[in-house]
């Protein structure tokens, strides 16, 4: 029986380390950490690539801004001061060291798209590396129900997990209140994209749907928890089932 809740390393725990975001020195730290997940965000370039981001541009060498999603792998890789890991990589180099992925999908298929949606090109690669040792989530509702009818054919174990509490504020003020409003009232959204997962942040997670939660036996993942007590407090609810931070350390420091 778990006595605590998992520890995730929220993007690889590159705060805790001294490393940037994401990066391959993160990585390398992350996994010798006392954690059970490394989470990590993931973008897709113009030509299909996927990589290690959290926001959906980077800056290049003089600070302009460059959308992932509109340049190639090989242009961006010119442009940006750093190197960006590619996530077939991330995930050999977690499978090698018996670490579980956290998969935060930053991208999702167009509306318009046809053929086999990226967000399952992303579940197959991690399914043929880690061979279910990972969990994807996602804000958009409608990559979970992708993910999930991929899931029922391909992989039934894999936990899908709808985030919530993490709105983007670029909507529309009236789309913006309805996706603020459904995040305390989610059973609707959950039902329709059969998320098995709920991914809350930590202050909506003190609202009620802890509660709301454990009395349908839905898993929780607690995002981002990074004030000790809080942390602690977390990690020891029986209702939680995972807690990611950006210093996981601080959740095994004596009370």
């Amino acid at each position: 029986m778990q006595t605590r809740a998992l520890l995730s390393a929220h993007r690889a725990a590159a705060r805790q380390s001294g490393h940037r975001d994401n990066s391959w020195e993160s990585l390398l730290e992350a996994v010798r950490m006392e954690v059970d997940y490394v989470e990590f965000d993931v973008h897709r370039t113009r030509d299909g690539e996927l990589v290690l981001h959290h926001d959906s541009h980077v800056r290049d060498r003089i600070g302009r801004k460059v959308k992932i999603k509109e340049r190639t792998y090989a242009a961006l890789s010119r442009l940006a001061p750093f190197r960006l890991v590619r996530y077939r990589e991330a995930l050999e180099l977690l499978a090698a060291h018996g670490k579980y992925a956290h998969i935060d999908l930053k991208f999702a298929s167009p509306a318009n798209h046809l053929g086999l949606p990226h967000e399952v090109d992303a579940a197959e690669i991690a399914l043929e590396v880690m061979n279910e040792s990972f969990i994807v989530t996602t804000m958009v509702d409608e990559s979970v129900r992708v993910l999930r009818d991929w899931a029922d054919l391909r992989s039934p174990s894999t936990l899908v997990g709808l985030s919530l509490g993490g709105v983007d504020f670029r909507h529309h003020p009236f789309k913006l209140l309805g996706l603020k409003l459904s995040e305390f009232f989610p059973e609707g959204r959950i039902r329709r994209c059969r998320s098995n997962l709920v991914v809350v942040e930590h202050r909506l997670a003190d609202v009620w749907l802890l509660r709301w939660a454990h009395r349908r036996d839905i898993k929780v993942l607690v995002w981002t928890v990074d004030d000790p007590g809080r942390l602690r407090r977390f990690v020891y609810d029986k209702r939680v089932w995972m807690v990611t931070s950006n210093h996981p350390a601080r959740a095994l420091l004596p009370a």
